[in-house]
C-alpha cells in the first residue's frame, strides 16, 4: 500500500499493533486512536519518537526496531511529500541530535532513510552524529 498523509497513521497502527498500547498509555483512555485520523504528527512525535529512543537506549526489542525502520523506509520513499516531511520532522531531525541513538539505529536503517538522515545531519551541522565510516565517506566526496 502506498503511504499518503491520509493513511499513514492507520497503516502504521495496523502494521505495528504493538505500538497501539504505547499510544493508548500516552494519550489516555479518552483518546480514540481510530477516530483521530488527522493526528499523524501527534502519534509520531509523542509516541513513535519516544518509543524509538527508548528501544535504542535499552538495546532491546530488535524485532520491533527493525519493523519501525522498515516502516520509516516506506515513509521515506513515499511519493507524498507530506509523509516524507512527517518522517523528517517527527523522527529523523530529533534523531540526528542523539549520536548514540543514530549509531545504534544505523544497522536497521534503509537506504532512502539513510540519505534523509545524512541530509538532516548536514543541515543541522551534526555530521559527527553519524557513524564514523559514514562521516569519512562524506568527507571524501
Amino acid at each position: 500500500m502506498i503511504l499518503t498523509m491520509d493513511n499513514v497513521r492507520e497503516v502504521f497502527l495496523s502494521e505495528l499493533p504493538e505500538v497501539r498500547k504505547w499510544a493508548e498509555s500516552t494519550f489516555g483512555p479518552d483518546y480514540d486512536l481510530d477516530e483521530e485520523a488527522s493526528e499523524s504528527y501527534l502519534l509520531f512525535e509523542d509516541v513513535v519518537k519516544k518509543l524509538l529512543f527508548k528501544l535504542l537506549e535499552d538495546g532491546t526489542a530488535e524485532n520491533l526496531l527493525t519493523s519501525l525502520f522498515r516502516f520509516f523506509e516506506r515513509m521515506a520513499i513515499s511519493s507524498d511529500g507530506d509523509v516524507v516531511d512527517l518522517l523528517g520532522i517527527a523522527i529523523l531531525e530529533p534523531l540526528v541530535f542523539r549520536q548514540e541513538s543514530v549509531r545504534e539505529a544505523w544497522k536497521h536503517i534503509g537506504p532512502k532513510t539513510r540519505e534523509l538522515i545524512i541530509a538532516e545531519a548536514q543541515h543541522h551541522g551534526r555530521l559527527d552524529s553519524l557513524p564514523p565510516g559514514v562521516q569519512t565517506s562524506l568527507h571524501e566526496h
